[in-house]
């Protein structure tokens, strides 16, 4: 018998059917549900505040700090400016009393200073520098360091604190050749005003001088 080439068509039940079993397929997002929840929960808005709050916080604890810092170092400026010479000092430039104010005794010291190094005689040169670090060792004791000796107390002394301390190192050591080497150190002017000239910076920058 031969084979019949008839094809039978779908029936209408056979689309309804698929698409009951397409409409029972599982969603491929039910399983976020929680994600979802806490995507869309206030929980971001709740943080979000908290940490805007605390950076507001913070921007103004660091600007109330710098303003203090910033009085505070006025303040010490001020005050080191306006502190006496040791009797020490007193005593070694001749000067009588406390006088009345330090920044005039200070002046007064430097100019000797000056007066030293350009004089024509050596040993005023050496003097000079001598007590230039007599006044190094004030200033570097005014800013609070303690110390057995000139040297003991600027090791205490950073760069972020004194900016010129390599300056006030190399003048200090001119300072020891003089003293230790005595006469037998040939110690031109040249050298000795640039020695001098190492200071000034130094007591510039602390204001222990006038600028």
């Amino acid at each position: 018998m031969p084979r019949s080439n008839t094809v039978t068509p779908p029936r209408f039940d056979d689309f309804e059917e698929g698409a009951t079993t397409f409409t029972q397929t599982p969603s491929l997002f039910e399983g976020n549900t929680l994600a979802e929840t806490i995507l869309t929960s206030d929980i971001w808005g709740s943080i979000f505040t908290v940490a805007l709050t605390l950076s507001i916080i913070l921007i103004a604890g660091i600007i109330y700090s710098r303003m203090r810092i910033y009085q505070i170092r006025k303040a010490e400026k001020e005050y080191y400016m306006n502190q006496p010479p040791s009797l020490a000092a007193r005593k070694t430039f001749g000067i009588q009393g406390s006088a009345s104010t330090s920044g005039s005794v200070q002046e007064a010291r430097w100019r000797s200073v000056i007066e030293h190094v350009s004089s024509e005689n050596p040993n005023d040169w050496r003097q000079a520098i001598l007590e230039a670090d007599v006044m190094l060792d004030d200033a570097i004791s005014s800013r609070g360091y303690t110390g057995d000796g000139l040297g003991e107390k600027m090791k205490q002394v950073h760069r972020s604190d004194i900016n010129s301390i390599d300056d006030a190192w190399e003048a200090h050591k001119l300072r020891n050749r003089v003293a230790h080497e005595g006469s037998s150190y040939d110690l031109t002017q040249r050298e000795a005003k640039r020695g001098i000239n190492l200071y000034e910076k130094v007591f510039r920058e602390l204001g222990y001088i006038g600028k």
